[in-house]
């Protein structure tokens, strides 16, 4: 570097020491990257979009990345392990300690079914019932917890970690007086478990195996034949779409056919059953890959 030189107000000329003139400017950087820093992080926090997404039974504004082509409006697996992983769980431990109780319950002599989970209520009055379908791996205890909609997502019946969870009612349904379609939602573990298997019902030879889903109360035994099962996904806000996670209590009649009719028109195959208002309806879903936000639903009308 060449030697510098200032001339000062008197005239005079003076060597400049370039290490000092070196640090001076560097300093002088440095503070003009912190502010312009600040900057840009003020107007990124003040610009950042919101979503205006539909959780169960309440409403909650979430960040979304501005790249993202619109917010979604979506259920329950919108949030928590797959908004935040967007992949499927590869494997996990069953929850051991729910089956072990229900068959310590049923081995006592003059145990009923419904006395069984009556008690399993006593131990955890997150216990809703219990969903069987016949001939399937699906028996699973079903939780719900309409004050926090996500408990059982990664928590077996004992509140312990568990990547499979467990299945669980969406917080926006009602058990007492039973909602118009109650909604249970369940991972799709790779696995099988859980709600793994679901996606068999794409099939309609596997529905006519398995045709009934059952889901015991500590009241009440009901049972559901299928009525549809389908793909689906999650819709984006500004879509003009029939959203199945968006029913749940018909407005009167007219909606309620409504949404029938779309169950059965989204379905991969006519099962021959038809709701009609009064009629309750049980919908399980569970997350599918083969889109975006991809949606297994089987959808069932209580048994007359």
């Amino acid at each position: 570097m060449k030697d510098i030189y200032i001339k000062l107000n008197t005239g005079e000329v003076r060597k400049v020491n370039k290490k000092r003139l070196l640090i001076l400017v560097l300093a002088l950087l440095s503070v003009i990257a912190v502010i312009t820093g600040g900057i840009i992080s003020v107007v990124r926090i003040a610009t950042k979009p919101r979503t205006n997404a539909e959780t169960a039974g309440s409403t909650v504004y979430e960040e979304v990345d501005a790249t993202d082509p619109e917010p979604v409006l979506g259920d329950i697996f919108s949030r928590g392990y797959y908004a935040k992983n967007n992949t499927e769980v590869l494997s996990a431990s069953l929850p051991d300690a729910a089956f072990k109780r229900v068959e310590e319950l049923k081995a006592g002599q003059d145990d009923t079914l419904s006395s069984v989970y009556k008690k399993m209520k006593q131990d955890n009055p997150d216990f809703a019932g219990y969903l069987t379908i016949d001939g399937t791996d699906i028996e699973y205890p079903v939780m719900y917890t309409p004050d926090e909609p996500e408990k059982y997502l990664h928590k077996d019946i004992n509140g312990n970690d568990s990547n499979a969870g467990l299945p669980f009612i969406d917080a926006a349904c009602s058990i007492s007086p039973a909602s118009d379609n109650l909604i249970i939602y369940g991972h799709n573990m790779k696995d099988g478990s859980m709600f793994g298997n679901l996606t068999m019902y794409d099939s309609r030879d596997y529905c006519m195996e398995h045709p009934v889903i059952r889901f015991d109360t500590p009241d009440e035994i009901r049972e559901y034949e299928v009525m549809a099962a389908f793909y689906d996904r999650v819709y984006y806000t500004d879509e003009d779409a029939f959203r199945f996670y968006g029913f749940i209590d018909a407005e009167n009649d007219a909606d309620y056919n409504r949404a029938v009719d779309n169950f059965i028109g989204k379905s991969a195959y006519d099962t021959g059953v038809i709701a009609e208002p009064g009629d309750k309806l049980i919908t399980l879903v569970t997350c599918a890959y083969h889109e975006d936000n991809g949606r297994f639903v089987l959808v069932g009308r209580q048994v007359r």
